[in-house]
């Protein structure tokens, strides 16, 4: 069994993570600014002659406008009191947005973050907390949607979500939200967005190659001719697209190993962050309540990937491979980093990697729909418990993903369907990668020139443990 030598890849990761958390108190020796006091001050405000944090005098000492001063602490105001055009604006937006997400299964969180912080005037912390609530409303209905499907053959029995690759993907996916949730009080925004932008620039190459392949066949397919499996053309994979081997498959709709494994993984993520949230922060009980998850995540995926290892081959629904199910469920850890740290949806990364092991369009859609539900989940509720998210613009946001699901399931997805045009399933996440980049390069501009203007840092970190608070009051 090749179980050992593949668990030392784990190992890196793993002690990123507790050195992150072992240095989680040093204080680095630079100046704060008045652009950079949310990363680097918590809820105080920063003193810009000295160059260090003090508690705030009136609401002129906080930085972003949506903030405001409260018995020396800065907080964001209120829904109600910042509520503005602007507000509509980006509720719109995000309507708009998700209802072009959800269609790929993703969560568009590379748009809404610097439309949040633009057009709600936001920090970008909070961002990304408001971001994962509105892919949380998104995700939610469309899995409830999703569950009920079943695969679209004659020949074959099973759901249409593929329960297998989403138990392998999940356990690493909530590592990677855990990895992020340090990372995301600790970079600078400058280097979030540019991490963003390289990991979306690549994702967003394999998926135009992915599309036009797809587009190709569907092309062929409403002329009446045969062609090479869409999958094959892109990566040369063999992939169940083919009738010989995903027509006998045979599944129940709601399998209670593979949902008691996603479930117990959740599960496990959320209790250890409430202990985490009643421990003091860098002590010897916080590292040990981050670092838990992090194993038990792991033994979980490898005694399910140990489980199908021994099933026959038959009755597996992706193409198996030490690629795909070794190292294409490592990119899920990516996508757990980037769902905490910089508020994008997991289905974001992993969709081009679904495509690859043999998914059709709907299938790659709706697991990738489940797998962003799990991972913005997990984060959402990891900054709810440390006092990290804004219950009231929450509550709008999520509201708004649950109509945007409405509307991209009960109407884009069935014009789709009816003039069978698959390939634009794939079309929306090119165009939320697409979008993402420019938003994230247009946003990165503006705020690397906000910043230096004002005399701050552009590489400036934070600390993992500086002051709670800063929500609405």
């Amino acid at each position: 069994m090749d179980v050992y030598p593949h668990m030392k890849m784990m190992k890196r990761p793993f002690c990123i993570l507790v050195l992150f958390l072992l240095t989680s108190n040093v204080v680095f020796c630079e100046r704060c600014s008045r652009v950079t006091q949310t990363l680097q001050c918590g809820d105080l405000a920063c003193d810009t002659d000295r160059g260090v944090c003090v508690p705030c005098n009136t609401s002129a000492d906080c930085y972003p406008n949506a903030m405001e001063c409260k018995e020396g602490k800065c907080v964001v105001k209120s829904f109600v009191s910042n509520f503005s055009a602007l507000y509509v604006v980006a509720l719109l937006c995000s309507v708009a947005v998700c209802s072009i997400a959800v269609l790929a299964g993703v969560g568009g969180g590379g748009i809404l973050v610097p439309m949040f912080c633009l057009l709600m005037g936001l920090p970008m912390d909070f961002a990304v907390g408001l971001s994962q609530t509105t892919i949380c409303g998104q995700s939610i209905l469309n899995v409830l949607i999703a569950i009920r499907k079943r695969f679209p053959c004659a020949g074959c029995s099973r759901p249409l979500i593929n329960y297998q690759y989403l138990t392998l993907l999940v356990p690493l996916g909530v590592i990677g939200t855990l990895i992020g949730g340090v990372l995301n009080r600790l970079c600078p925004d400058l280097f979030r967005l540019v991490l963003l932008f390289l990991l979306l620039t690549a994702v967003l190459y394999r998926s135009v190659r992915k599309m036009i392949a797809q587009y190709r066949k569907d092309q062929s397919e409403r002329r009446g001719t045969n062609t090479v499996s869409s999958t094959e053309e892109v990566s040369g994979t063999p992939t169940l697209n083919s009738p010989e081997e995903i027509f006998h498959v045979t599944q129940p709709q709601y399998p209670w190993i593979e949902i008691s494994c996603v479930v117990f993984s959740f599960i496990v993520n959320l209790s250890f962050g409430a202990w985490r949230s009643r421990t003091k922060c860098g002590g010897g009980a916080y590292i040990v309540a981050y670092c838990l998850p992090v194993v038990l995540n792991i033994v979980i995926f490898f005694c399910y990937r140990h489980r199908l290892s021994n099933m026959e081959k038959f009755r597996l629904v992706f193409h198996w491979n030490n690629s795909t199910t070794i190292l294409y469920p490592l990119v899920s850890v990516v996508a757990g980093v980037a769902s905490a740290m910089l508020g994008i949806g997991g289905g974001l990364v992993l969709g081009f990697i679904l495509y690859d092991v043999g998914l059709i369009p709907e299938e790659a859609s709706v697991t990738g729909g489940v797998v962003t539900l799990f991972l913005a989940f997990s984060s959402a509720l990891s900054l709810l418990i440390e006092s990290h998210l804004l219950i009231d613009y929450g509550g709008v946001l999520f509201a708004c993903g649950i109509v945007s699901t409405i509307l991209g399931q009960f109407v884009l997805m069935r014009l789709i369907k009816k003039y069978k045009l698959k390939f634009l399933i794939i079309a929306a996440l090119v165009t939320i990668i697409a979008g993402s980049l420019t938003f994230l390069t247009s946003y990165g501009i503006y705020s690397s020139l906000n910043l230096t203007r004002s005399g701050g840092s552009i590489i400036a970190f934070g600390r993992l443990c500086r002051a709670k608070g800063g929500g609405s009051k």
